[in-house]
């Protein structure tokens, strides 16, 4: 009894169950206070599995993306060489393929890899927006582009932002623009997209909502919200908008369903986080090739936000359908080390597929995820020289 009323859970976890009621249309609405698992009984994550070295024929020039592949080994995409490696479960290579060009089974610039069910490989690049089908072998099987198609205002879809999402049955989506010459000063239409994978229907809607990349003005938005998105293995979109701390659940045939929300404190932007992001916008122009007096004076305009958005990124673990959730931990941002390489989503909220809170679980200092699944999370780690490793972590749950 004097567990009970402390509100640790058998499963021990110190949080009280979500409200859960249902709007006047339907809509299953979701609000956590919980503070999730306990200490002692909190995930973790350990090491399992790391490729690259820092010179020599394993080493990799950009990692683009890290996939689970084919019999539990791990699938690595190169954009520099825009190639992919294959690597057994120990980490031995087995194969690549690819390379750039714009010929049959090679990339102009590949984004992400992803390994199908029925053992196709999908490769994906943003523009020109075009997703790759590939045997399990590495063999081009064909191509999928994103059409160009008018919708009911007139309007017309064209180039992809973000990557194309391919869920394990092959089903197909994709983040674009949408050209509207009415759109006005008031940001860029986007839409989301369920696109036919043999390219011959035109796309259906999922989303739409509005982006302002500040092009064409003498300043840059830093911690800005961003629309984030990512498909659960049956095809429900799961969408968040950056702020609020929300998550909706998008069904293609039946529209949206659920909506998360989770009451947490807002993180204020602190004068070290801006001379961070300054230090990281100044190395990814350089980076890009920009002139130095270009980037003094695209960065002497910067405009800061406030507070840190609550939500950064958010993925679904494959199969189980649980939602991670990236999100900036103000007390691991001011234990870290000046310099170390730690992304602003440095930790993530986990909850269950039913929207309900887990727990909070720090991301590996240097580490970046691309893909989650029930047993392990795929990534690119850099080391103190910024030389790129493909890596795998177990995921240990107590």
């Amino acid at each position: 009894m004097a567990v009970s009323a402390c509100g640790v859970s058998e499963t021990g976890q110190n949080s009280a169950d979500p409200a859960v009621v249902h709007d006047s249309g339907g809509v299953e609405i979701v609000v956590n206070r919980g503070t999730g698992w306990m200490p002692e009984s909190g995930w973790r994550l350990e090491l399992d599995l790391e490729v690259g070295e820092r010179d020599g024929p394993a080493a990799f020039g950009r990692i683009a993306w890290v996939a689970p592949g084919p019999n539990g080994g791990m699938l690595v995409l190169d954009s520099q060489s825009s190639r992919v490696h294959e690597f057994d479960s120990l980490g031995a290579p087995i194969r690549e393929f690819g390379g750039e060009g714009d010929g049959p089974g090679e990339f102009g610039r590949p984004a992400s890899v992803t390994v199908l069910r029925d053992g196709r490989i999908a490769v994906a690049q943003t523009f020109p927006p075009v997703l790759y089908w590939m045997s399990g072998a590495g063999e081009y099987l064909g191509s999928t582009r994103l059409p160009i198609s008018r919708d009911e205002a007139g309007t017309r879809t064209a180039g992809a932002f973000g990557l194309w999402q391919v869920t394990p049955d092959g089903r197909v989506f994709v983040q674009a623009q949408v050209i509207d010459p009415g759109a006005g000063s008031g940001g860029m239409p986007v839409a989301l997209l369920e696109v036919d994978p043999a390219g011959e229907d035109a796309p259906d809607t999922i989303a739409r909502w509005t982006w302002d990349p500040g092009i064409g003005e003498a300043k840059i938005r830093a911690f800005e919200p961003v629309h984030t998105w990512m498909p659960t293995s049956d095809g429900v979109i799961v969408l968040a908008p950056g702020d609020p701390y929300e998550v909706y659940w998008e069904d293609p045939s039946a529209g949206r369903v659920r909506v998360m929300r989770r009451d947490i404190a807002p993180v204020p932007i602190t004068e070290r986080h801006r001379h961070r992001a300054l230090e990281d916008m100044r190395a990814g122009m350089e980076e890009g090739g920009a002139p130095s007096a270009m980037v003094d004076e695209m960065l002497s305009g910067a405009e800061f936000e406030s507070t840190m958005p609550p939500v950064l990124r958010v993925w679904v673990s494959d199969p189980d359908d649980r939602l991670w959730i990236g999100v900036h931990d103000p007390a691991l941002f001011e234990g870290q080390e000046e310099g170390a390489a730690l992304g602003w989503d440095n930790a993530w909220d986990v909850f269950e597929p039913d929207g309900r809170y887990l727990g909070r679980l720090p991301v590996p200092d240097g580490f970046r995820p691309r893909v989650v699944t029930e047993q392990a999370v795929y990534g690119v780690w850099e080391d103190e020289l910024e030389v790129p490793f493909a890596r795998r972590y177990r995921v240990v749950r107590p």
